[in-house]
Order: structure tokens, then C-alpha cells, then sequence
């Protein structure tokens, strides 16, 4: 336990030094020109397009900063040779995965909180109404980070090149959102090999659509359970298959 919080810590103060921060001041600068851009509707439009907006751009930096984060975890330390270093300490392989997995969701979460502070400060500087379903929708949100996390940490481990893993992670996120879609499909369709290919798919990426708690918060303690245990779940088995991927490494 000792070494993963020691990983974390130091995966943190990399990250927040190098990443973070540039992501943050491009986004605070988004929802500025936003404000300025439809400063001239009025009232409670202004309001519903400035919470759209941000929701949207919170949820796209978050996933971006997660991908990106996630991938260069490893593939950094591997092609600067410093991986070596720590793999020569008495540190296990899964420890060091582990460490690395959770100072990264450390970061993100550091950012996403205040990405939200950003977007709150507008949305209550011009009149709005906090509302339970925003938070809810922040916490799906956070859900969604730590599921593309781990998707993208398999992917670097998988694959040698950072382009590679990139593109694989955000093609597994663009699916996320079209479960329903591929679930359609693979009714419709005929070959056989296309339906299992479909249906694959269907299974294996993560459905984003769970996590979608704005438009349902009424019963959240209900519907909470399946979301955060789909999570954790998805999670465990995406780290597990990285420790084994890991393991199998040569250093």
C-alpha cells in the first residue's frame, strides 16, 4: 500500500505540472467566450445554453485530459528508460499499475472539480438556480472518466504506439454512446460473423448510457446502484487484463 500511495503521489505532481492546468485555462476561456458570445439573449436562455455548453465541454475535456493522461502513463516512462529506474525498486508490477491508475483518476478528478467551479461561477453570476440534476450529471461524468481510463491504460500497454492507443480509446468511447444503436443492429442483421462482431462489440465497450443521470434524477437511489457497480466492475476486470499485459512485459 505504501508504494502505490507513493506512485500516486508522484503521478499526480507530474501530471498537474505538465497537463492539467493548460486544459483547465483553455476551458475557462471557452465558457468565457461563451458568455460573451450569447451575453445578448435574454434571461433563462442565456442560462440553458451556458449549461448545456459547459456540461458538454466539461465532459469532453475530462475525457480528452483522461485519455491522453492515461496513455502516456506508461509509454512515457518506457521510451525515456526512467521506467527501469522504478522497476528496479522494490515496487511489483501491480503495484505500479495501480498507482499510476489511481494518481491519474486523481488529477482528472482534481480537474474536473475545478473545471466545474469555472462553469458554476458563470452559470450563478448570471442568475441560475443550482439543481440537483447537475451534480448528479458531474458524478456521471466522473463515472465515465474512470471507465475511459482504464480503457485507454489497456490500450498503451497493448499497443507500443501512443497514436495507436489514442485511437482505439476514443473509438471505445464514441461506441460508448451508441449501445442502444449496436443492440438494434445486430437485430437487424443477417450473417451470422456480423451479428457476433456487433454483439461483441455491444459487450465489450463500456455503455456510457448508464451514466447519463440528468434527465433521471428523480430516482437516483434506485438507479445509482447499477451505474456505480457497472463501474467498479468494468473497472476491476480493464485492470486486471493491464496487470497481466504488464506482467508479461519485458524491461
Amino acid at each position: 500500500m505504501k508504494n502505490i500511495l507513493s506512485i500516486v503521489k508522484y503521478t499526480v505532481k507530474e501530471n498537474i505540472r505538465h497537463k492539467i492546468f493548460y486544459i483547465l485555462i483553455l476551458f475557462a476561456l471557452a465558457i468565457i467566450g461563451a458568455d460573451i458570445l450569447f451575453g445578448v439573449l435574454a434571461g433563462d436562455e442565456q442560462v440553458r445554453l451556458l449549461l448545456d455548453m459547459g456540461m458538454v465541454a466539461i465532459e469532453i475535456f475530462g475525457l480528452l485530459v483522461a485519455i491522453f493522461v492515461s496513455v502516456s502513463l506508461v509509454l512515457e516512462e518506457i521510451e525515456a528508460k526512467t521506467i527501469y529506474l522504478l522497476l528496479s525498486r522494490p515496487i511489483k508490477r501491480t503495484e505500479y499499475i495501480l498507482g499510476r491508475y489511481f494518481g491519474m483518476i486523481l488529477t482528472v478528478g482534481i480537474g474536473l472539480l475545478m473545471m466545474v467551479a469555472v462553469h458554476l461561477g458563470f452559470l450563478l453570476a448570471i442568475g441560475w438556480e443550482s439543481e440537483l440534476a447537475y451534480f448528479y450529471s458531474i458524478f456521471g461524468i466522473f463515472l465515465k472518466i474512470i471507465l475511459i481510463s482504464t480503457i485507454a491504460l489497456f490500450f498503451s500497454l497493448f499497443s507500443t504506439s501512443s497514436v495507436a492507443s489514442i485511437v482505439f480509446t476514443i473509438f471505445f468511447w464514441i461506441l460508448g454512446y451508441l449501445g442502444t444503436e449496436l443492440q438494434f443492429l445486430s437485430s437487424k442483421i443477417g450473417n451470422i460473423f456480423l451479428k457476433i462482431t456487433v454483439k461483441f462489440f455491444f459487450y465489450v465497450i463500456p455503455n456510457f448510457q448508464y451514466l447519463n443521470f440528468r434527465d433521471r434524477y428523480e430516482n437516483i437511489d434506485y438507479h445509482m446502484v447499477v451505474p456505480i457497480t457497472y463501474t467498479l466492475v468494468y473497472s476491476i476486470v480493464c485492470l486486471i487484463l493491464c496487470s497481466i499485459l504488464f506482467s508479461k512485459k519485458e524491461f
